[in-house]
């Protein structure tokens, strides 16, 4: 199987592939330091204990940062590139849908391990320097662990590397069933996006449901976070084999 070619064809772009989401994340970074060393600044001038407060503040206020999503992000669409402009291409230069299929899942397992050991370096980093001297949060936030940093190295890992089997998924069902697809989709999520805000509105017990979901175990989140891409990789590899190239 011609694997490595499929391996060079997702990867033959180094900048698109490795230097722009290091590149963004390297200037959420500068940014979110940036922000730090000015709050510090302007709470310094008032007094020891308004520099303290305001580090404690920004640690606490910063565990939902969602800087750290200029990396996340394009990693997130790399699953819809992926189908959506790699896929005609190897057709076309004469790949087997097989071929296709085991070497993207490959660069998928590759991507999110590489940034997922990204992100828990950073992180290591990060917790050891008290937020790089300053109290910031980028790497230690909620949607990569802010437990020990195998927990943020596997959560990460699966994160990245299920939302990349979704978004292929996604795709693939489009070039199998082209428009339609789309309007069926996006009028389902709307509907059930719609129906859970209604229920978290109106429905105490689904309140308390929701509650109890929100407070379960880090190892239970994984599991479902597993089950999604678990699922996204099932789709994906049963619509591959009939889905047209668009």
């Amino acid at each position: 199987m011609r694997i490595r070619n499929v391996v060079q064809l997702h990867t033959v772009n180094r900048l698109q592939a490795f230097g722009w989401p290091l590149v963004i994340m390297a200037i959420s970074l500068t940014i979110t330091l940036i922000i730090g060393a000015l709050v510090l600044n302007v709470a310094g001038s008032m007094g020891e204990s308004d520099l303290a407060d305001a580090r404690d503040g920004m640690s606490m206020g910063m565990q939902w940062n969602g800087a750290i999503f200029a990396l996340l992000g394009p990693l997130i669409g790399f699953g819809f590139i992926a189908m959506g402009q790699y896929f005609p291409l190897a057709l076309g230069l004469g790949l087997t849908r097989r071929e296709f299929t085991a070497g993207t899942a490959l660069v998928f397992v590759g991507n999110a391990a590489f940034y997922a050991s990204i992100v828990t370096v950073g992180k290591v980093i990060e917790v050891a320097t008290g937020g790089f001297g300053l109290g910031i949060r980028f790497f230690d936030v909620v949607y990569t662990g802010m437990g020990e940093w195998w927990q943020t190295l596997i959560q990460t890992f699966l994160l990245i590397l299920s939302v990349m089997l979704i978004g292929a998924a996604i795709t693939t069902a489009f070039h199998r069933w082209g428009q339609s697809f789309l309007w069926v989709f996006w009028i389902a999520l709307a509907a059930v996006v719609l129906a859970f805000v209604a229920a978290i509105m109106l429905s105490e017990p689904f309140q308390d449901v929701v509650g109890a979901v929100a407070r379960m175990d880090w190892g239970w989140w994984m599991l479902v976070v597993a089950a999604m891409g678990t699922v996204g990789a099932g789709v994906w590899l049963a619509l591959v084999r009939r889905a047209q190239a668009r």
